[in-house]
């Protein structure tokens, strides 16, 4: 071989080696912050001291633009200042688009600054500076806002804010012209809240069915809402900047899947949320999380949060509420009881709740009706919507849905799982529909997607319903242990793949804001204790694991024992469940739901061992635990008593 063809071999070598192998080079780059602001104040310029003395800025309506969020100019350029002091580089959308399709590399420790809601602060004050440090940003505006007419009041969110707060179309296309500023839609006119059940809740307009003269917005009404809303915010900024807006950013940070996917329709590539404090990773997917900056905000706050050190995995103390507890046919004594349950929430320490969405009136574990509008059950009250919207804004806890998946009553000509041995529904068991059945399952669809359309929550717990004994579903008829672990296996695949489907189902309406839709599923203790129980459930612990975000056990050891037993002996079966569920391997996916009611003796379990119980999951690193039932009206358990063993912030520390 000649030294020319060595020399050609060499270039096409090279040629491929910048070809294909340096976007790989460049992957550990393309990482990157993005912090979200909001207003900014100059506190010590002449304009801000003349505003709140015009007409035009009443005192009144400047204080009140002034959220948390806003923060002062002296501030912002700290906040500048440190980033370029410390090696941070802050980066444009368009470096960020670059970066996705492999035409460049984002530099170490890359920033993404975003501006929301169309301040004019951000023409007079952040621009400039833009230009000063030759950053550069996103700034997202609702266009209704800046249509209105010059000298008018306008409502923003729950106020109204003279039109002059917010920046003009033309500053809008010399910002877009300059390339510093890439102009996003915050939407057309969903800055807002909406009334969204009979119970008065007011939901963020994008993810919210609107509930008005005693109506619902149908899915249909709904979704063509959001069509128009975000087709005209596009087109109003096209029509002032020559571009359509790659990103919609959401109002509040929050929104659901079928909101984005009628913006992606439209043209909308990329969408950012809120209060998250994940770095986001290559843009490969089009949802970019975003750190709120607030006034109060620290430089090691930032450092924390750019430096990827924020983000920590937090406990969980867990309460099982029944609505079936809050209910009452008198409105007046039900409102008292939904406010004493948010104070019992909100002073017991818990993190997350598992609100029943179902009646039960009779006490077998089977929903007869429902506490939300569908299509299927009747309807108790158009309760958990608000209940559960009143718990995580006022109690300031996570909701999960606690629903059944095969445990609906549809009356006596329904199909329903049937014993083999009986040819009929076994009556040691729940009533549970076959989900085997294809209108069954449809009918089961139908219900959680109801759930998801007319209330909001942060998480599903799936009932124990979700059972088929080796009596109960496909069988072979064969009772040799091959056989029947074989059924067992099956059987267990097909029901983790239903609730699965489920989670599906509900995505498409569920709100989403900084994290998605959690999945938790009942297991039996038994299933963990003894090998032999998976036949006798269709439930396998290991698929838990792997399918859920949490697995819930159902530590309950005085339900458990066949005969009655002592509180030694109930304290030894909680050890031994500990070592068999390998803590120290799954702890992060575990919930260990505790029992605080003895259903044999039909009495409370008393505080001073719930709290034994709760110091030995704690001993034993336990990171989510919780209780059943909590019994509202009679203030069982004391939260007095058990708060300082179960509440994450006061608990000792071992």
């Amino acid at each position: 071989m000649t030294l020319t063809t060595w020399n050609h071999l060499w270039k096409l070598v090279f040629v491929c080696i910048l070809t294909v192998c340096t976007p790989l080079a460049w992957a550990k780059n393309n990482q990157y912050g993005t912090l979200a602001y909001h207003d900014v104040v100059d506190e010590a310029g002449a304009i801000y001291h003349q505003v709140k003395t015009t007409e035009q800025y009443p005192k009144s309506d400047i204080l009140k633009a002034y959220y948390p969020q806003t923060i002062s100019k002296k501030n912002l350029i700290s906040h500048f200042n440190w980033l370029r002091n410390n090696g941070y580089q802050v980066v444009g959308w368009q470096d960020i688009i670059d970066s996705q399709a492999g035409k460049k590399a984002l530099p170490d420790k890359a920033v993404l600054l975003t501006f929301d809601d169309g301040y004019e602060s951000f023409y007079r004050i952040v621009y400039p500076l833009l230009k000063e440090y030759n950053y550069k940003a996103v700034f997202a505006v609702v266009t209704s806002l800046i249509d209105q007419a010059p000298n008018s009041m306008v409502v923003f969110g729950d106020t109204r804010i003279a039109r002059g707060a917010f920046v003009t179309w033309p500053q809008i296309k010399e910002m877009s012209d300059s390339g510093l500023v890439e102009i996003a839609s915050h939407t057309h006119n969903m800055h807002r809240a909406i009334k969204a059940n009979p119970g008065g809740s007011a939901y963020p307009a994008v993810f919210s069915a609107q509930y008005n003269q005693g109506q619902y917005e149908t899915p249909a009404s709904y979704h063509q809402r959001l069509q128009a809303d975000f087709k005209l915010s596009g087109e109003r900024i096209q029509q002032h900047t020559g571009k359509f807006p790659d990103v919609l950013v959401w109002p509040y940070g929050q929104f659901n899947d079928h909101a984005w996917k009628v913006a992606n329709d439209l043209g909308y590539k990329h969408h950012f949320t809120l209060h998250d404090e994940r770095i986001n990773p290559k843009l490969t997917h089009d949802e970019v999380g975003r750190f709120l900056i607030e006034q109060e905000t620290l430089l090691e706050t930032l450092s924390e949060y750019l430096g990827g050190r924020l983000r920590n995995k937090k406990t969980e103390r867990v309460m099982h509420v029944d609505l079936d507890y809050v209910y009452d046919t008198n409105a007046q004594q039900m409102a008292k009881n939904t406010d004493a349950l948010i104070e019992r929430v909100y002073q017991s320490g818990a993190t997350t709740v598992y609100l029943q969405a179902y009646a039960d009136e009779d006490g077998n574990g089977v929903a007869e009706k429902l506490y939300f509008p569908n299509r299927h059950l009747p309807v108790k009250k158009d309760l958990f919507g608000q209940i559960a919207w009143q718990l995580m804004t006022r109690a300031n806890v996570k909701v999960y849905a606690w629903m059944p998946v095969m445990g609906f009553d549809l009356g006596p000509n329904a199909d329903y799982v049937k014993d083999t041995r009986m040819n009929k529904p076994n009556p040691e068991h729940y009533l549970r529909l076959n989900p085997y059945n294809p209108a069954n399952l449809k009918i089961i669809n139908e219900i959680y997607t109801d759930l998801s359309f007319y209330s909001k929550f942060n998480g599903l717990l799936f009932h124990d319903d979700v059972f088929l004994t080796d009596f109960e579903g496909p069988i072979s008829g064969k009772r040799d242990e091959a056989s029947l672990n074989q059924e067992a296996e099956n059987k267990s695949q097909y029901l983790v793949k239903l609730t699965k489907d489920l989670e599906n189902t509900v995505s498409d309406y569920s709100y989403r804001g900084n994290a998605k839709l959690m999945s938790a599923r009942n297991i039996y203790a038994q299933v963990i204790m003894n090998p032999k129980a998976k036949q006798w459930f269709a439930q396998d612990y290991q698929a838990f694991l792997e399918h859920y975000d949490r697995t819930a056990i159902m530590a309950m050891p005085y339900m458990e024992a066949e005969q009655a037993i002592q509180p030694k002996a109930a304290k030894q079966w909680l050890s031994d469940l500990l070592v068999k569920a390998d803590v120290a391997q799954n702890n992060d996916k575990l919930v260990f739901e505790l029992q605080a009611r003895n259903w044999k003796t039909q009495q409370a379990i008393p505080e001073a061992e719930l709290n034994q119980w709760f110091d030995l999951l704690r001993s034993q690193g336990v990171h989510h635990f919780g209780y059943y039932p909590d019994d509202l009206a009679k203030q069982q358990p004391d939260l007095k008593l058990i708060r300082p063993h179960f509440s994450a912030a006061t608990a000792p520390r071992n």
